[in-house]
């Protein structure tokens, strides 16, 4: 989107955090919003036209921060929320508050570059039917405030109204800096929720929980989509050292956990218990992962609370360091690769530093894989996978002549 000054106006009012009626919005995109304050902030988020760009100027900006059904833009002129100078710049902190970013109803929504921490239970929040919302390339952590975490996620979708749908989140980090107390917590967790695609996002050090009040796969999980949560995609994530890194399903509220929800491409490093679990889910798709260290690399699980509870689906061309057991009948098993022991400093070339071309000299770990139908275009880099050679197991495909 532009961000040239509007020049027909006082400056005064061009830096003034005005907001209009939604029958005050006229059909040409608004002028920027820019904010210094807070305060300011809090009001921009009331009722912004669509289009509107909300700049925050660099700053620490203490408070809870709303955005309800007021706040709706549409898909071709969504509302945008970003750091003026970008990551970074601009620290949005809960001090203390239960949620520090809540999304209420708010519709066609762009979140970027902002530093979220300090809540109390929750950095940003969604419920009663927030939809088409964008979060990326934030910085989400530490949002602890309340111990012990009986109810926590850094991210959380909630089922209370009508269902949170088609939420997109992309090139963010979450994680935490300190190990908190409690038995229920997550980097991103969703009940009921439609269509969310988490795509491309580093979360981390979401550790082993003190105690356990709730359900089992709850429990330190970087991500979790459960309730009923429909069409889930988690794609090209890097995940390390959490509790467990992917839960697919869970100990919710409805049967089946989820429905439809694919998990490929994605780096799980150093779980403490479990690298992927698959908790009743139906039609799961789990394909193209790489899941490396001690832990157990994946596991399917029932949920005894529900007679119909089951695994369905199929797990694909996967790479795991330890062994697999207890596959389920109605889950195809199909070219995975099991290299006992196999490390990230052994598979990759800098993995450290974000390099995760496959080493040279790796014995190959493509001898039983099989292409898919659909097949996965690409991999972690969102580089091909190439038609007519064999496809490597696992997130990263194996560079040409290598």
């Amino acid at each position: 989107m532009s961000l040239k000054p509007l020049t027909a106006c006082l400056a005064a009012l061009c830096l003034w955090p005005f907001t209009l009626q939604a029958s005050e919005c006229g059909t040409e995109p608004p002028p920027p919003v820019h904010v210094a304050t807070a305060e300011a902030l809090g009001e921009a988020l009331t009722a912004p036209c669509p289009g509107t760009e909300i700049l925050i100027a660099p700053g620490h900006y203490r408070g809870k921060f709303r955005m309800t059904e007021a706040a709706a833009g549409t898909s071709e002129r969504p509302i945008v929320v970003a750091a003026e100078e970008g990551l970074g710049s601009v620290v949005i902190d809960g001090d203390g508050a239960a949620v520090t970013w809540k999304l209420d109803g708010a519709a066609n929504v762009v979140l970027r570059g902002l530093e979220i921490t300090g809540g109390g239970y929750h950095g940003v929040f969604f419920d009663h039917g927030a939809r088409d919302i964008t979060v990326t390339g934030n910085r989400i952590h530490d949002n602890t405030g309340k111990p012990p975490l009986d109810s926590h996620a850094e991210i959380k979708g909630s089922n209370a109204g009508p269902r949170v749908a088609r939420i997109t989140l992309r090139g963010n980090e979450i994680y935490h800096s300190a190990h908190p107390d409690g038995g229920n917590f997550q980097g991103i967790d969703c009940n009921g929720c439609d269509d969310w695609r988490i795509e491309g996002n580093y979360i981390h050090d979401i550790g082993r929980p003190t105690s356990q009040p709730h359900s089992y796969f709850d429990r330190g999980s970087c991500i979790q989509m459960k309730s009923l949560s429909r069409g889930t995609v988690i794609d090209g994530n890097l995940i390390r050292q959490c509790h467990i890194g992917i839960v697919l399903g869970g100990e919710g509220l409805e049967s089946p956990e989820n429905l439809g929800g694919t998990v490929t491409n994605n780096i799980v490093l150093d779980s403490e218990e479990i690298g992927i679990a698959v908790v009743n889910a139906r039609d799961a798709r789990i394909a193209y992962n790489t899941v490396l260290g001690p832990a157990r690399g994946i596991v399917f699980a029932e949920d005894g609370r529900f007679a119909d509870s089951a695994n369905t689906g199929e797990a694909a061309n996967n790479l795991f360091a330890a062994a697999v057991k207890d596959v389920p009948a109605d889950i195809a098993w199909r070219g995975n690769i099991v290299i006992p022991g196999l490390s990230a400093d052994a598979l990759f070339k800098a993995w450290q530093d974000g390099d995760f071309r496959i080493r040279p000299g790796v014995p190959p770990l493509s001898e039983d894989t099989v292409w898919l139908s659909p097949e996965i275009a690409h991999d972690y880099r969102g580089m091909p996978r190439r038609r007519g050679e064999t496809p490597d197991a696992g997130a990263v495909a194996r560079d040409p002549a290598k």
